[in-house]
Parts: C-alpha cells; structure tokens; sequence
C-alpha cells in the first residue's frame, strides 16, 4: 500500500501559498463570524485539491473511511489551519456538485482549477493515488477517474506511472529490506525519474537520512544539468564543462565512509568526472590515444569508468528487483578515435558511429543524467582536430577563473565580478565594483557572495528552500549597524539572475586562520582579536541579527590588527537547520531540539564564538572528523564538556578558561552566556591567557 506522499503534499501546499487556486466549487454560505475570512480562503484554495481527491474516492460507489482518513491527512498536511468541518464541508460539497453537474463537469471544473502549472497538478494527481490505493486496491472506476483526470491536467499515463510505481516500489523495498542503502535507492530513482523535484519528493518520503542527502545531492546535480541546457544556445562550447563540473561537485558532496556500496559508487564517479574532464579539455584526437608512460590512455580511462559505472548500477538495480544493463562494447570509442586519426571522412563516421552506440548502451546501464555528461563531452571529442596547432607561449593567468555559470560580460546585479576572493560551504565570494566603474583602479571595491548549496544544506532542505530563505535572512542585514568590527552592507539583490548576490564592504587584510597558519599571532593579539569579536557580535545581537557562520576564516584582520566580521550570507533573525560550517555550529543547527522553543542566533552565535576561541588560544580545531556526520556527532553528543576542554577544566592555570569556554558550548542555548557577559569575563582572564603565551592551550 502507498504511503501519503508528504513530499507532494508539502511541495503542493507551498505553491498554493504562493500562487492561490481558482476554485472549481461553489460552497455553501457557513455561519457569519470571525473565521469567515479564514473559511473563504480555505474553501478557494484548497476546495480543487479536495475535490479531484473526492472524484477518486466516490468512483467505485463506496466511500471507505480509509480514504477519507487519506483525505483529511491530505488537507491538514498542506495547511495546519485546516480543521476538520473545513473538510467536511469540502466534501459535502464536492458530494453535491457531482450529485447535481456529473462527472464530466466536475472533471473538466478540477482540471480548469488545477491544470495552470504542472507541478500542482502532478502533486494533485499523487494525492488522488494515495486516495485510491487507501483501502487496498484499486478499482477499475478509480482507474477510469485517475485516467480522466490525468487527461483534464494535462499529465500523460507514462508520467503519472512513473511517478507513483517509483515512489511505491522505493518506499516497499525501503520497508522490507534494511540492507538496501543510499546507493540501491538513488540508482533506482535515476533510472526512474527525471526532473530535480521528483528528488526532492522521494527525498522527503524516507526517514533515512543517507537516503535523503544522496537523493538531494543528486536532484541538485540535475538541477544544475537542466539550468545549463537552457542556456546551451548562449554558452554553447561550456555546456560539456558545466555538466562535467556539476558532477564533479556532486562526487565532492557524497559522503564519504557511510557505507562500501556508496564509497564505491563515489569513487566510480570520481573516475568517471576526470575522465571526462580530460576529454573536454583535449586539443586533439591523437593525445587520447596515448598517455602518460604507466597511465592508461585518456580514452581507455573513460571506458573502464563507464564499465565500472555500469558494473555498480548493475548490481544495484539487481538488489532492488530490476534488470541490469550489458556490458559495453570492450575498445569501441578507441576504435573510433583511431578511425578518425587515421582521416578521411569514413573516419570521422566511425568516430560518430562509436559515439552512437556507446550512448546507446549507457542509456540502459548508466543514469539519463550521467548519460547526458557522457553524450555532450563525446560530441565535442568528435569535432576535434586531429593534431593541436602549435601553442603559443604559456602566459601566466592574471587573476583566478570565474566559474562557468558567470555570464560572459561578468555583470551580476550591476556589480562587475573581478575574481573570486573565496569559497565555501554556504557560497562564493568574488571582488566586484560598481559595472560602470570597473576600469577605475581608484574606484572602490566590495565582496560580493553568491549562495551555493552544499551538502550540509542538502542534509535539512531543498535547494530551492534554501535559497528562499537565503533571500529572506539577508533582507534582514538592512538593520546591520555601522561598527568598526562590522563589514558594512552595501546591497542586497534578491531578483539577480543567475543566482541572488548580497554585497558587502571589502575589508583588505588576511583573516585569522591565515593569521594562525603563519604564527602571527600571541596572547594579547588572540585576546584583541576576540575581544573584537564579542563587539561586534554585540553590536548584531542589539539590531536584532545573529552573523551564524563565525569561524576564522570569517574573521579578517584591518590592517594586520583590528578584526572585523565579515561574509553575512547565513546572517539573519532565524537559526537555519543545516546551514552553517560544521566544526562551529551549534547543537541546534543540526536539528536538536532545544529548551524554550525555537532556537535564538545569538545564542548560536555564542556557541560558534567557543569553538572559535578555542582555536584561536591552542591552534587547533575543537571539532573534527573524518566526514561531516562526524562533526555533527562530536556536537551533540556533549554538554559544554568535549574531551579538550574537561582536560582544561583540571588544569589549575587554565581552569579559568575552560570554565568560560564550557559555558560557551552548553547544550541548553538558555544556559549559554550573552556576548556582553562574555566580553566582561574574556577581559578579566586577558592577563591570564597573555601570561601563558601562544598557542596557550
């Protein structure tokens, strides 16, 4: 039996929120008071919804409180206002309109009402298949209503098959078998599925959290595949280099050490990603047929990646149930590359020939969407010359590469990109000026970051929920306050295509883990610079903003002395489950459930403020691991008292200092200090850590 598809339901109820509903019945008048405003927009937006449901459940001529109980769920999920005479009455209704206009009304007005965006009407279509499958099985009327249904929507019985018989025989093998894993899950989805939402739906039907990341790393993998082919006629020649560096940023995700059969199919990737960047890259043909001596030829390489590829998807579709694809044609693209060095235009139809059938084998061993990785980089081997022409001199690059999805006149937002200045978990950060004045080397210079969705962010939400409420937080920094241990925001620009930028003040200066790396530092400069910290962590708190992603590196010394915050991409008045660096993010970030409700940032911020400090006084990380699930377990699994800092705690000398820093990294955020406290105590023990010199733990 199929479960409720809550992912469905939630992607639903959002665009709903979002765009309203027209409303395909007509309710009866209810009694004035006041919820009447709350009643209407209920029955208008979530009237359709409740009515295509209702058309399934009455198909066969019995109404089953199975399905009703589906229904109900159904509603509440999308919206918690929902109670449940709001339902009553949406059915009573959709009862009499069906009793008084016929099916074939009622259809048509539910496929007028929902029909206008497809991801509605998919998310619609799922919800009458959990109605339908509710009681056990499915009639043929039900049949005949969901076939009708799909048609007034505008859905075809392929897609809607696709949908449900993927989602239903996931969930069961789930269910059933505890040693299918990430891997067994994702391969059989990407065979299945196609688009980035059809991910994230799955995705949120599983509790299991490796199935969840996995499932997000490959919907955004898609995701940035869709985005590029929908510029492919404006950036031709990158499209193969912006496939090829999705898929490496997807390998780069994937967790390490979770399990033998993902470390294997991380490391298929991996092998298949350089193989692939080494063909886009060729100058010619004739390089691939040779390599370097005890390598593998490039071309080679590619083919026993894509056998090892198909070799792991084989074994995983055979433990879900599924088929597994043959094994490709053993030198058939050398061949062809060494058809088309050999010239002529026989040659060059081998090449084309090989390409064809490789293609052709992959679609039915290998994912559509590395498939289409495959397809792009061989489409462009096969327009290569045979020979390179003779190179010019090497030359030296002025400044670093932007990245592939920057527009080639390097304006975002009215802002000129220069270079990138950084990257990280939560985004890139590049050195821009104003477009008008980018030839001035007078005229000033800002740091502009671009949100990038990573892992940890995938571990909590959606990509696209992740950048909506990036959106939404940095609108926030209009209150940041001018302080000289504050960059100063300059802009924010939510409508910027291709990706949303928030502009900051660009401090000149190096940032403290450089600072620490070099040993430039002692215990009065540590003192200082923490102190600095504390001031302007005060300084948010007070306008109301929590910074929520401290960590040296977010810490840049003004002229080799005076520390400033900066990078305020995480910025904002609300914690964010899974967003943040994972060495410095509280116990919260990561999903615990705290005391008092929803978890305050300033207190988040003082969190991050212990692991920072402690780094800082001993030059060492507080928190490490081998992958960030790691991390995140050495952050919950304690309460103020990690091993480092109990050691401290009966130190006679630096007892002072654990006791502060424990403080710090308390569990409870209501039992953590407020920075102003803090500062006090830090300068009270300022003589203390001085005397010790440095690192001083």
């Amino acid at each position: 039996m199929i479960r409720l598809p809550t992912a469905a339901v939630t992607a639903l109820g959002a665009r709903l929120r979002e765009r309203g509903s027209r409303s395909s019945l007509v309710l009866p008048p209810g009694p004035h008071g006041a919820d009447d405003a709350l009643d209407a927009l209920i029955a208008e937006t979530y009237g359709p919804i409740c009515e295509a449901m209702y058309l399934v459940m009455a198909a066969d001529g019995t109404i089953a409180a199975a399905e009703r109980d589906v229904i109900r769920g159904a509603l509440r999920e999308l919206d918690d206002r929902i109670r449940t005479r709001h339902t009553e009455t949406m059915l009573a209704a959709a009862a009499e309109a069906l009793a008084r206009e016929g099916w074939e009304a009622r259809l048509s007005a539910v496929g007028v009402a929902l029909g206008d965006d497809a991801t509605r009407a998919e998310a619609t279509l799922l919800l009458g298949a959990a109605v339908a499958y509710a009681d056990g099985e499915i009639a043929a009327q039900e049949s005949d209503v969901m076939t009708r249904l799909m048609a007034s929507l505008s859905v075809s019985p392929a897609r809607m098959q696709e949908l449900v018989s993927s989602l239903e025989r996931i969930d069961s093998v789930l269910e059933s078998d505890p040693t299918i894993d990430a891997t067994d899950v994702v391969v059989h989805a990407a065979f299945r599925l196609r688009t980035p939402e059809d991910f994230e739906r799955l995705a949120a039907r599983t509790d299991r959290p490796d199935v969840m990341l996995v499932l997000r790393l490959y919907a955004s993998f898609v995701r940035s595949g869709d985005d590029w082919l929908e510029r492919a006629e404006a950036t031709p020649r990158s499209l193969s280099g912006a496939w090829v560096g999705a898929l490496r940023t997807l390998v780069d995700a994937l967790p390490a050490g979770r399990s033998h059969k993902l470390d294997d199919l991380r490391g298929a990737l991996r092998r298949l990603a350089t193989a692939l960047e080494t063909l886009d890259r060729a100058p010619a043909l004739r390089p691939l047929l040779t390599g370097p001596p005890g390598e593998v030829p490039p071309v080679v390489e590619l083919e026993l990646a894509l056998t090892r590829l198909g070799q792991i998807v084989g074994r995983a579709l055979a433990r879900i149930g599924e088929q597994p694809g043959t094994d490709p044609v053993p030198g058939l693209l050398r061949a062809g590359i060494e058809g088309a060095v050999q010239g002529g235009a026989r040659g060059r139809d081998a090449l084309t020939d090989a390409i064809d059938q490789t293609i052709a084998w992959a679609a039915n061993a290998v994912p559509r969407a590395l498939v289409a990785a495959v397809d792009l980089v061989m489409r462009h081997v096969a327009t290569l010359p045979v020979d390179a022409p003779i190179a010019a001199p090497a030359t030296l690059p002025s400044e670093p590469p932007l990245p592939e999805w920057v527009p080639k006149h390097r304006v975002l937002a009215g802002f000129y990109l220069h270079h990138p200045l950084a990257a990280g978990g939560t985004g890139t950060v590049f050195v821009a000026s104003r477009s008008e004045e980018r030839d001035d080397p007078s005229a000033p210079r800002f740091a502009l970051k671009v949100p990038q969705y990573d892992a940890v962010a995938a571990r909590a939400i959606s990509e696209a929920e992740f950048l909506a409420v990036f959106k939404q937080e940095a609108g926030a920094l209009l209150a940041l306050p001018d302080h000289p241990n504050l960059a100063g925001f300059v802009t924010f620009d939510a409508r910027a295509r291709p990706k949303p930028v928030l502009v900051m003040e660009l401090i000149e200066g190096i940032d403290v883990d450089v600072a620490m790396q070099r040993g430039a530092l002692d215990g009065r400069s540590v003192v200082a610079i923490l102190d600095g910290v504390l001031a302007g962590l005060s300084a948010m708190h007070a306008a109301g903003l929590g910074h929520l992603d401290l960590k040296p590196r977010n810490i840049v010394l003004r002229d080799a002395s005076a520390p400033v915050l900066v990078d305020f991409g995480l910025a904002g008045r609300h914690v964010r489950v899974g967003c943040a660096t994972p060495a410095y993010a509280a116990p919260e970030v990561w999903g615990l459930e705290v005391e008092g409700g929803t978890p305050s940032p300033f207190a988040a911020d003082v969190y991050s403020f212990g692991c920072v400090a402690y780094e800082l006084l001993s030059r060492r990380e507080l928190f490490g691991g081998p992958h960030e699930y790691a991390i995140m377990a050495a952050h919950v699994q304690h309460d103020g008292g990690p091993a480092a800092i109990e050691r401290l705690r009966h130190d006679p000398e630096r007892r002072a200092i654990g006791a502060m820093l424990s403080a710090c990294l308390r569990r409870s955020p209501k039992d953590r200090p407020g920075v102003d406290a803090l500062r006090a105590e830090l300068r009270a023990l300022a003589p203390r850590i001085a005397s010790l010199g440095w690192p001083c733990l």
